[in-house]
């Protein structure tokens, strides 16, 4: 054999043995392409869902700032009612020198209208005084009577139409349904209270006069009422408010002598009033 066919020999030898190496490798080679493929892949779907998550939170986030702000709005809203009831309850509890806080500290009107009818003979009110209320009981009290107010015709339907209005904060349509009520259901057993809130609402409003006129009617029409202490008690207070001092005393002093046993608030109430006026 020549060298040049040994060495081609050698060369064709060499070439194989490569070969023979090398195909193994390849084949390691693509198993080891085809798991990072499958890694690959794996790892773009795990991002994908990892994507959606991430959406679905900032959707979430978004629907929870949503309603925290409505929570936040709904509170506020909460706040603003539970000040004006607070504002309101104190006014008709006969707390003239009650401060309403934030936006519905102000001072009342006093309403107009005739002179009451007295309990005492010879007394002739006039309207006088203030009564510190809410801005917003205030506005009320200037607010031409309205005529859109129609009582259902069921008796307990129309007390509680009359009592939304109330609660609404809407005082002259409450004193509108409730003067309606009193006049279309006069023998029905919620009358009395209709008669009762009607005069508080007076009361709250500043309108002493009508307040008094309110009270001397239901103590006049219904005196065995459940509230009949609180109605002098109230129609004291109306009669302080109109700088009536002596029928103010009286009527304190009569609510003490019917009903000595009238509930500690308002004793301990009609008290303080006649210690505040200096009823002799």
């Amino acid at each position: 054999m020549t060298s040049i066919g040994a060495g081609l020999k050698t060369g064709l030898l060499a070439l194989c043995a490569a070969l023979f190496v090398a195909g193994p490798a390849s084949a390691g080679t693509k198993d080891d392409i085809r798991d990072l493929q499958a890694r690959l892949a794996a790892a773009e779907q795990a991002l994908a869902a990892q994507s959606q998550t991430t959406v679905k939170i900032s959707q979430l986030e978004r629907q929870i700032q949503q309603l925290t702000g409505q929570v936040e709005e709904l509170s506020y809203r909460l706040d603003l009612a539970n000040q004006r009831l607070d504002a309101v309850s104190a006014v008709l509890a006969g707390d003239a020198n009650y401060t309403p806080p934030g936006d519905y500290s102000g001072a009342g009107a006093s309403g107009p209208g005739g002179g009451p009818v007295s309990l005492v003979p010879g007394s002739d009110a006039e309207e006088g005084g203030e009564d510190p209320i809410g801005k917003q009981i205030a506005q009320s009290s200037e607010q031409a009577a309205p005529d859109d107010v129609s009582l259902p015709l069921d008796p307990n339907a129309a007390f509680d139409y009359a009592s939304s209005f109330l609660l609404a904060g809407d005082y002259a349509r409450a004193k509108a349904a409730f003067t309606m009520y009193v006049e279309a259901f006069p023998n029905h057993p919620r009358t009395a209270d209709a008669q009762f809130r009607l005069g508080e609402i007076h009361l709250a409003l500043g309108e002493n006069a009508a307040a008094a006129d309110a009270f001397i009617a239901h103590i006049r029409n219904y005196p065995n009422d459940p509230r009949s202490a609180e109605a002098y008690l109230k129609l004291g207070t109306a009669f302080a408010r109109l700088d009536k001092t002596k029928e103010a005393c009286t009527v304190f002093k009569t609510m003490k002598s019917k009903h000595p046993n009238a509930s500690s608030p308002v004793l301990q109430r009609a008290n303080l009033e006649m210690a505040r006026i200096d009823c002799k």
